[in-house]
């Protein structure tokens, strides 16, 4: 029997979701028809825990012997983990080693461990057949580090041993994309797309407003990494007059809006406290937690606030990652950063749904939607925002109404923008490499090819092609099974790549039979020209690599 043979996983008592079924699909078919070790890259609360869960036991019912060890850097992750492995399966062989926890297993074939605890013990355990690192994005591209030696250990003693990453960023800021052939991952095998399962009533709602208060950042400096120096960051924001103006205004957006559950990210330990002392003068307290704040006061505030006891809640690098506090409904950013992966984790703490909440409302008091963009354009390129007129709700420009009270921007307000932004590329030193408009087209070298099942309920499956360029991926769904514009439009898509005779028959079943599919269209696409397309991005044409041979997407 295959190790890694599909999973049957509706018979449990959770249901997956169809993008985790996807997800899932493709991990398998990753682990059974190639080499290396895949990612699979979801954004925050889209249910990572349980399809790691998932996947395990599937794999353990294939092969009871199999031995799987799954990595966390904080106890909260290991615990939540574990806690999700053993609710879909109570008699697994579950264990779980971590100084946090104040438990050290060591007899169990399914062990969740923290890395600061395990990673020096690899000789301690018989082999592992795979190893899982959750928030795969810290697993360093070079050099050493706990997960790099406690993997190249394992495998003294394992040489096939698997690596499997789940993270919601896969990229790392100086270092680009954490899948690469000489890395540890090699290719992400499934990625999903925030603003698709937003849409799709997945995640929360998110909502953005930038606010009027932003300090200058011209004299901060910046680390070798890119991002800013903790210390030069601080002098500029934490000033006693920029937390008062920035919490004043904050704090009249939550009242007005009646936010109940508020996370705000800080700088450091001092600009996090001067924070919290600004918020008691409205009523709010608002517990810090820092890298100092001892563990039995963290898991302590931490609970509560989990439970609504608090308000709002404080802290800095601690609560980026980990933190399933689905009551969240409002995300205060008072600090800066250029790691966009740094801006996901943040603002991902709001994207999971709670009875009590409508939407996550972002405030910005950073300057990071202006760096990065909306949360759910990230992947998108630089992305011209424009701020509502009524509500003061910040969006993508290329949507042009907003989506929370449906304004629309006035034509003569976006010839105005426009104008000053093509005077601005005109004067630029150096022509940046993305476009300034959301509506002009750019080509895009295409770097890596994802192919997996794509599931609709009431409709036909169809295929989605993801194609990575750099650190954005743009996808396109292959509709073989469909008819009337959309099936024809596929089958001359597969007829362009595969002929004509293979696109008379072809099926979604029969394609993702073939386990070079994702090599061969790969192989194929040497570039995509892709255009802004209100939230999305349309695929308007690619090149191929077989020589002057360009392909218009009718």
């Amino acid at each position: 029997m295959n190790l890694f043979a599909p999973p049957s996983i509706s018979e449990g008592a959770i249901v997956p979701r169809p993008y985790q079924e996807e997800a899932l699909e493709a991990l398998d078919a990753h682990m059974m028809n190639e080499e290396g070790n895949p990612c699979v890259v979801l954004p925050t609360g889209s249910g990572k825990s349980v399809m790691i869960a998932w996947a395990i036991q599937q794999w353990k019912k294939s092969y009871p012997p199999l031995r799987v060890c799954i990595l966390a850097h904080r106890k909260e992750l290991v615990g939540q983990n574990s806690e999700e492995m053993i609710v879909l399966w109570p008699g697994g062989d579950i264990g779980v080693y971590s100084a946090g926890l104040n438990r050290r297993d060591t007899d169990h074939s399914i062990l969740f461990a923290s890395i600061d605890s395990i990673y020096n013990k690899w000789g301690d355990f018989p082999p592992w057949d795979v190893i899982i690192v959750d928030e795969a994005h810290r697993i360093p591209a070079k050099g050493e580090g706990k997960y790099r030696q406690f993997i190249n250990n394992s495998k003294l003693t394992s040489p096939e041993i698997r690596v499997v990453g789940f993270t919601a960023t896969a990229f790392r800021m100086g270092c680009g994309p954490i899948c690469h052939k000489d890395h540890i991952l090699n290719k992400v095998c499934y990625e999903a797309n925030v603003a698709d399962l937003i849409a799709q009533g997945y995640l929360s709602r998110m909502r953005s407003k930038v606010g009027d208060s932003q300090p200058n950042l011209d004299d901060v400096k910046r680390n070798s990494g890119g991002d800013y120096i903790t210390k030069s960051l601080a002098s500029t924001v934490d000033s006693s007059e920029l937390v008062a103006k920035t919490i004043r205004d904050a704090m009249t957006i939550i009242t007005r809006e009646k936010r109940k559950s508020i996370m705000f990210f800080c700088v450091d330990v001092e600009h996090c406290k001067h924070v919290a002392m600004e918020l008691r003068k409205y009523g709010i307290d608002a517990p810090t937690i820092t890298g100092k704040t001892k563990r039995m006061d963290r898991d302590r505030i931490l609970a509560d606030f989990k439970l609504g006891r608090y308000r709002a809640i404080c802290n800095v690098n601690v609560l980026t990652e980990g933190l399933n506090a689905k009551r969240v409904d409002c995300i205060v950013l008072l600090r800066p950063t250029l790691s966009k992966g740094l801006y996901i984790q943040m603002v991902g703490r709001g994207f999971r749904l709670h009875p009590s909440k409508e939407d996550c409302l972002v405030l910005d008091y950073a300057h990071c939607i202006d760096e990065h963009g909306p949360i759910d354009c990230i992947d998108a390129g630089e992305v011209a925002l424009f701020r509502c007129g009524d509500c003061g709700d910040t969006f993508s420009r290329a949507v042009r109404i907003c989506p929370y009270c449906g304004w629309e921007i006035p034509k003569e307000e976006i010839e105005r923008a426009e104008a000053v932004e093509r005077e601005k590329k005109m004067h630029e030193a150096e022509a940046s490499k993305s476009s300034i408009l959301g509506s002009e087209p750019e080509t895009l070298e295409v770097s890596d090819v994802a192919v997996n099942r794509n599931r609709k309920i009431g409709k036909p499956d169809s295929i989605r092609v993801q194609y990575r360029c750099g650190i954005s991926v743009y996808n396109e769904w292959i509709c073989l099974d469909h008819e009337g514009y959309a099936g024809h439009k596929s089958h001359k898509w597969w007829a362009d790549r595969f002929g004509i005779e293979s696109a008379k028959t072809i099926t979604v079943d029969k394609a993702l039979q073939d386990m070079f599919l994702n090599d061969s269209i790969a192989n194929y696409t040497e570039s995509i020209t892709v255009v802004r397309d209100g939230k999305y991005s349309k695929i308007l044409g690619y090149q191929s690599k077989k020589p002057k041979e360009v392909i218009q997407n009718a």
